[in-house]
């Protein structure tokens, strides 16, 4: 039984995240288990707020956790789990994974400007530091099912085994059809990715229906906005490339831009080459 991490500060944008990942998991007999990073006002420390003040905070913080953990047990008929946590977001969220043996994380995304996003975002953190799958989830979508995966890739410099591995279960559970879209400068691009995909996959891609398609575009995001709404998919899949401290000053994440700007929910994979 896999087991979805769900992070939730019961934000309008994590409610909707935590019953989108409740449906899939209802679907496919997963296990979800409820992330909350407890935070402590700035009044209560202005105030210099006792200790019996934090541990009572503590306690109705994780009596809400259970009961919402509960309640989604019983609407959705699946197993519920949750984790309280206080202190760094990402150090947190990393061992409630190793604790609860998470498979993947859902996160979700609020209506902000793209600048809001981009700066400071736990979300930006979590895709480039995080080494399991997230998936976001925009904060006006529901599930109705995954039933077509675009996988965006612009370069095959950031095909790796592990990362193909995670793709095709995603959409072997799923019973999905997936399009391979590359957006390239050069046609003979396009066969380095196929190359790469046949032989990082470790699977036998006729299990799966599956097309490629490649087309050359300056603007990376567009493109692949526009292949979207053109095949209507469910899901779009990316893996975000990694820079070094250089290219990071002058390179901004596809994979983080689209996450914010997409109009369905993005699964990031991790390249896990570390």
């Amino acid at each position: 039984m896999k087991t979805i991490i769900i992070c939730t500060n019961f934000s309008q944008e994590a409610e909707n995240s935590t019953h989108y990942a409740a449906s899939m998991a209802k679907e496919n007999k997963y296990k979800i288990v409820l992330f909350n990073l407890q935070s402590v006002s700035i009044h209560a420390l202005n105030a210099q707020a006792s200790a019996d003040f934090f541990y009572t905070q503590t306690l109705k913080n994780q009596k809400k956790l259970a009961d919402t953990a509960a309640e989604l047990s019983r609407l959705y008929n699946v197993d519920t789990d949750h984790h309280l946590a206080s202190g760094n977001f990402i150090e947190e969220l990393e061992n409630c994974i190793q604790v609860k043996n998470g498979d993947f994380i859902v996160m979700g995304m609020a209506d902000k400007t793209l600048e809001e996003r981009l700066f400071g975002s736990t979300i930006i953190k979590a895709i480039h530091r995080v080494k399991k799958p997230i998936l976001i989830v925009p904060s006006h979508i529901e599930y109705t099912g995954i039933r077509k995966i675009l996988f965006a890739c612009d370069t095959h410099k950031n095909m790796t085994w592990s990362a193909m591995n995670d793709i095709y279960n995603f959409i072997n559970e799923f019973s999905s059809e997936v399009e391979v879209f590359n957006v390239g400068e050069r046609i003979e691009d396009f066969t380095e990715v196929m190359h790469d995909i046949d032989l990082n996959s470790g699977h036998d891609l006729e299990d799966i229906k599956y097309s490629f398609k490649m087309i050359q575009a300056i603007e990376v995001i567009k493109a692949i906005e526009e292949e979207v709404k053109l095949t209507s998919a469910d899901l779009l899949t990316m893996i975000p490339h990694k820079y070094n401290f250089v290219e990071s000053i002058f390179h901004r994440s596809k994979t983080a831009i689209m996450a914010y700007k997409n109009k369905v929910p993005l699964l990031s994979i991790p390249l896990n080459i570390d």
